[in-house]
């Protein structure tokens, strides 16, 4: 019941008086959590904590997947002067957003938010209480949560936004933004079939059929960034992270084939990737992808993140849940 109320992000005394009521039921169970319960009692608790957002990554992973032909979107064009307050405050986007976490949690960060991953690495690039936010998903429902969650607090309403919009369709719109591109985070989109006619999940789409992260979608993302830094220094950052090795080593290639986009080496690189699935779950789809030849280009060296990039408070609900699996997590930036 306290996962459900946190995952809401409802907020004021009478949840805070809950959370207290449940760390002291938990306290008195001697339940082997001490940090939860401490977080509990300390009233430091809501949709960024993990519990909230495991739940939420539950649901959303229950959730059938969206085409763009079957998606209800909107055809008409965003009036970024009626969604936010000050239009002129750097943007950051994410594309797929899914329930909105990431967006959700970093819009609450100031100057003066203690993290436990201090060292990340955006931490000393952004300022994210003075970034707009918006975000895109096909999905209607996780749509509609995102924007409820915003519609609740006065602190977001004005800076946070959320579209039911194709990759495309949204990266279109954003042309018209008028202030700069702090970041455009693509953040664990569904994966393509290895091979077409393959056994397997046949929701996601082939390699060249559907799938989110699409040349045209990188093509718009180095325009967007490339046109962004004409008004202000340092230039915005694209972030990408995947699951899935082949397709970080693909949509790293796709990116550096274009114009402008390169990649930002990394305060702790992946020097074997072979040793980081040693110390996690190997997935099925690495061997698989190996199969197919014996000179694949691996996801490792100075570009590839193993630590997070993210703040702690703003990581979605996947990367969530794929460091309390032990799940390894490529993770790429590009400028």
């Amino acid at each position: 019941m306290v996962e459900k109320f946190a995952a809401s992000d409802i907020q004021g005394q009478y949840a805070k008086d809950l959370y207290s009521i449940a760390g002291d039921i938990l306290d008195e169970k001697r339940f082997d959590d001490t940090q939860l319960i401490s977080d509990l009692k300390a009233g430091n608790y809501g949709l960024h904590s993990t519990r909230p957002l495991i739940w939420l990554w539950r649901f959303s992973s229950r959730q059938k997947k969206v085409k763009v032909s079957t998606a209800d979107v909107s055809s008409k064009s965003v009036k970024w002067a009626e969604i936010f307050r000050d239009i002129s405050k750097p943007l950051v986007i994410d594309l797929g957003s899914g329930m909105g976490t990431s967006l959700l949690n970093l819009s609450t960060l100031t100057s003066d938010t203690k993290d436990n991953l201090d060292d990340d690495e955006l931490q000393c690039q952004m300022s994210w209480s003075c970034c707009n936010f918006a975000g895109a998903d096909l999905n209607q429902a996780f749509v509609n949560f995102s924007n409820g969650v915003v519609a609740r607090d006065t602190t977001r309403r004005g800076r946070v936004h959320f579209l039911s919009l194709s990759a495309v369709e949204f990266l279109q719109e954003i042309q018209s933004y008028p202030g700069p591109i702090a970041l455009v985070m693509i953040n664990f989109p569904s994966p393509y079939r290895l091979q077409v006619g393959t056994a397997g999940n046949l929701q996601l789409p082939s390699k060249h059929d559907h799938f989110m992260v699409s040349d045209r979608v990188l093509t718009l993302i180095d325009e967007l960034l490339a046109n962004s830094n004409a008004k202000v220094e340092p230039g915005g950052i694209f972030l990408f992270q995947t699951k899935c090795e082949d397709v970080a080593v693909h949509v790293k290639n796709k990116c550096l084939s274009l114009t402008s986009l390169e990649c930002i080496p990394c305060k702790y690189p992946v020097k074997d990737i072979e040793h980081e699935y040693k110390n996690g779950v190997r997935p099925k789809r690495v061997d698989e992808w190996l199969k197919q030849s014996t000179s694949i280009e691996r996801a490792e060296g100075s570009i590839y993140s193993r630590t997070p990039v993210l703040p702690r408070v703003g990581m979605p609900e996947t990367e969530i849940q794929c460091l309390i699996k032990n799940t390894v997590v490529h993770r790429l930036l590009f400028k």
